[in-house]
């Protein structure tokens, strides 16, 4: 009896050994994809210990049974040896290399291995389970055999679908870093501010969720949103991204991530829809204060004939109520008359486009009120080869957007110039005034919008680097885009703050014009692979930062470190303000230097009289 017995375990075993040598590999490839690099960054980190703690299971389950098979032998009488089941996954070391992101072709293999995985361990712990069974031996061997097929079949539904999308809008092996890893694995990226919940429920028509995403980026501190909402919204499709437009078109186009034409699309109707709105909207409130004026001066003609004093006085509060009343639909009249002409503003802007060679304007934002921010460019930024952002400094408002020294124009002037320059690249060149930039008059005792206090720059650098991370989100990964940000005036010192909250990744390079003050000790302390100051001799608001540097060091100082291009004198021969606003005039060196440095042609770069190149 005990010999037939200990045969039948050993028939067992050997079929065990058998079956775990077939299947305890299943996930090995898969690690060995993973160790090549096959995915970086973002969800990858989570996936890769997901998958070797599946992989340690299998592993472990058939050598946890085979060892319980062995043990009953070896109570027996008999010997029995047990194999091994564990294996090695080794792998020749990744080149070093700028890739970050996903190898597509890889990953496509990858989720094959894994979908075959899947098929194939549950019917291996289907086996595996009736050999237990048989042997009534208990052990949770073959349930972990199965659950590591059923992860695999899991993983495989939810990467295939990703790849799909990436495979749809990429035409090369390597998808963006954030699209690679927000998007293919996005269940486990880590999420501390509930992006997915709020994408989810965007998804479904809640424009609260919606709105809390706009609030959410504009705090800059989630360096992942971008790239989360830049595959949320091609996932949704077109059907689920016309009703979100339809529903909220501000919101929508005010996403950081979506791709330029649909953010261009959102936001001109919203701009078509405020353009028929607000002259109604004037027309209601005008209205109502012609109503009111009429209610206070009848009002007024019956206190005239009361002697009560009593009566008078409670007459002569309700007088007051509606004075009050009456001021404050002036207001909402001046309110709505002040976005109407910002709106006339952002068209002139963008009518600047499509003219003399320039692409059409894309309306990448547009908020009215207040000062009202906004963000236009020349040129598809998502397609560009070289790239461009111009941040404007103090006094800048929506108002004055589209005029002939305007933003928009200054902006459209450099997309000229690098054209001009490099017309077998694709330029985009953005005027971005999208923080509420330090005004002069009252503002000047204002802390918070003083140009003489960094505050302005502090609170608009995290809009700058959210949208910044929206360009790097939605750009196809077809071209490498070298990215320019140019900041004029106190726009340089928001440039260089944004610089501090996204070290190394909010461009290739900086240029600084007419600086008050660099935002740092030293230009290295920005993180950014270059940057670059022009200066007029005569510009009065480049040298107050030599002379009080509160807003940091004087970008055009030694001291700084920043290498100088050349910049011609304007305006006359001692300080003055007419030069500060000089540096885009046309067939200026200035410009050409501008234009020159957007495309990164440092060798034609206009000298310095009397010198050989920049300083």
């Amino acid at each position: 009896m005990a010999a037939n017995a200990t045969a039948e375990l050993e028939a067992a075993l050997s079929r065990l050994t058998q079956l775990g040598q077939s299947h305890a590999s299943a996930l090995d490839s898969c690690m060995r994809y993973m160790a090549a690099n096959a995915w970086v960054g973002g969800g990858a980190p989570a996936f890769a210990q997901a998958l070797a703690a599946r992989r340690a299971s299998l592993q472990l389950a058939f050598q946890s049974a085979a060892e319980q098979i062995a043990q009953r032998i070896g109570q027996l009488g008999g010997q029995a040896r047990v194999p091994a089941f564990s294996t090695s996954v080794s792998v020749a070391a990744a080149q070093p290399s700028s890739f970050s992101g996903m190898d597509v072709t890889a990953m496509g293999r990858l989720v094959a291995d894994l979908q075959r995985a899947g098929q194939e361990l549950p019917q291996a712990g289907q086996r595996l389970a009736a050999e237990l069974s048989a042997l009534c031996i208990s052990s949770p061997s073959a349930r972990q055999v199965g659950d590591a097929g059923v992860w695999a079949e899991e993983q495989v539904r939810d990467l295939r679908q990703r790849l799909a999308v990436i495979q749809q809008t990429h035409d090369i092996g390597t998808a963006s870093q954030a699209t690679a890893a927000f998007g293919l694995f996005g269940g486990h990226a880590p999420d501390a501010n509930g992006v997915g919940k709020l994408t989810a429920a965007a998804a479904g028509g809640d424009v609260a969720a919606l709105k809390a995403l706009v609030d959410l980026q504009r705090t800059g501190k989630d360096t992942t949103l971008a790239g989360r909402l830049s595959v949320w919204w091609r996932q949704l499709g077109p059907l689920a991204q016309g009703q979100l437009m339809n529903a909220s078109p501000s919101l929508v186009g005010s996403l950081n991530g979506l791709p330029a034409v649909d953010r261009d699309r959102a936001n001109r109707a919203y701009l078509a829809a405020q353009k028929a709105a607000i002259p109604l909207e004037i027309q209601r409130l005008r209205a109502s204060s012609v109503k009111l004026g009429a209610e206070m001066k009848k009002l007024s003609d019956q206190m005239a004939g009361i002697r009560d004093p009593y009566q008078k006085y409670g007459l002569g509060q309700r007088l007051e109520r509606l004075r009050e009343s009456s001021a404050r639909l002036e207001e909402s009249i001046k309110e709505q008359e002040l976005k109407m002409r910002q709106l006339v503003a952002v068209e002139k802007g963008m009518a600047r486009g499509g003219q003399n060679g320039r692409p059409p304007a894309l309306l990448l934002q547009l908020e009215l009120g207040g000062l009202g921010k906004t963000a236009v460019s020349f040129g598809n930024p998502d397609e560009a080869d070289n790239l461009a952002i111009y941040v404007p400094g103090t006094g800048t408002k929506l108002e004055g957007f589209g005029g002939a020294d305007s933003d928009a124009e200054r902006a459209g002037a450099m997309w000229d110039q690098a054209s001009r320059f490099k017309p077998d690249k694709k330029i985009a060149s953005i005027a971005w005034l999208g923080y509420e930039a330090p005004q002069w008059g009252w503002s000047l005792v204002d802390p918070n919008r003083t140009p003489g206090l960094p505050i302005a720059a502090v609170k608009g650098a995290p809009l700058l680097a959210g949208f910044t991370d929206g360009l790097r989100a939605a750009h196809k990964a077809a071209s490498d885009v070298r990215f320019t940000v140019l900041g004029h005036s106190y726009g340089s010192t928001t440039v260089s703050e944004a610089a501090q909250l996204r070290p190394h990744s909010l461009a290739d390079q900086l240029i600084f014009v007419g600086s008050p003050g660099g935002g740092a000790s030293k230009a290295k302390d920005l993180k950014v692979n270059a940057v670059w100051v022009g200066e007029s001799p005569n510009d009065v608001v480049g040298d107050i930062g030599s002379l009080a540097p509160v807003l940091g060091a004087d970008p055009s100082s030694t001291y700084f470190g920043a290498p100088q291009f050349y910049v011609e004198s304007s305006g006359g021969f001692f300080y003055n303000f007419e030069s500060h606003s000089k540096y885009w005039d046309k067939e200026s060196d200035s410009l050409a230097n501008i234009g020159y440095l957007i495309n990164g042609q440092y060798g034609r770069l206009i000298p310095f009289p009397g010198s050989s190149g920049q300083r």
